[in-house]
């Protein structure tokens, strides 16, 4: 076969972003300080709305968490929103200016995961893109070494359905099936809403804790 003949390229992808806060640990305690301080007086600051999967052994909060005055709140928001933006702009080939044109509206709320805590896999059907902050990993557990994980699930269902030699070592560009993110504390992911994911159960003692938020935009009035 004469090689100007043939070509070889990869379609149907899914964007994934990933950063780390460059000084996390006084974010982090703050937020942990404060997130350990609301989970003591019941359900004053849990989501009362009901929840769109299956949760076991976490403490979620309201879904206003980006609009609370608190410093850490904000300092968080400032972090991955200009980060979003950024994902956003890259991934669709915009300009800032082009930005600046769209409005985000956006919900967030934090989990604290006990021993044991899972949630089943999930998307959010009524955003663009979704996040996730790790603020605390909580304990690893060398019996364990899934646990906590956050897991993406392939988008095209059928994909892996059949494996052969001929598709089971396929480069990375054109992978098949669940991809798993050990996350570090600090470290934020941005991903599709449309994405299929979940937390494996986490096997630690101290609390796991993340912030997660959904954002849907609009063009400005």
């Amino acid at each position: 076969m004469q090689q100007s003949s043939a070509n070889l390229w990869g379609e149907f992808a899914t964007p994934l972003f990933s950063a780390r806060h460059p000084q996390p640990d006084s974010l982090n305690q703050a937020l942990i300080n404060l997130f350990t301080r609301q989970r003591t007086q019941g359900n004053r600051y849990a989501n009362k709305e009901g929840v769109l999967s299956k949760q076991v052994s976490i403490f979620e909060s309201s879904w206003d968490l980006f609009k609370w005055p608190q410093a850490e709140i904000q300092a968080l928001k400032n972090f991955c929103m200009e980060h979003l933006w950024y994902c956003v702009a890259k991934s669709n080939n915009y300009s800032m200016e082009q930005c600046k044109q769209l409005r985000v509206f956006t919900e967030c709320w934090y989990h604290l995961t006990d021993f044991g805590g899972y949630i089943s896999s999930h998307n959010h059907p009524n955003a663009a893109w979704s996040g996730v902050y790790m603020v605390d990993p909580g304990d690893a557990n060398p019996d364990y070494p899934d646990s906590g994980v956050l897991s993406f699930k392939d988008p095209r269902q059928l994909a892996n359905s059949y494996i052969d030699p001929a598709n089971v070592s396929f480069d990375r560009k054109f992978h098949m099936g669940s991809i798993n993110f050990p996350m570090q504390a600090g470290e934020l992911m941005l991903f599709p809403s449309y994405l299929y994911h979940e937390v494996f159960p986490y096997m630690g003692k101290r609390p796991r804790i993340t912030v997660a938020f959904n954002c849907a935009f609009s063009h400005a009035a």
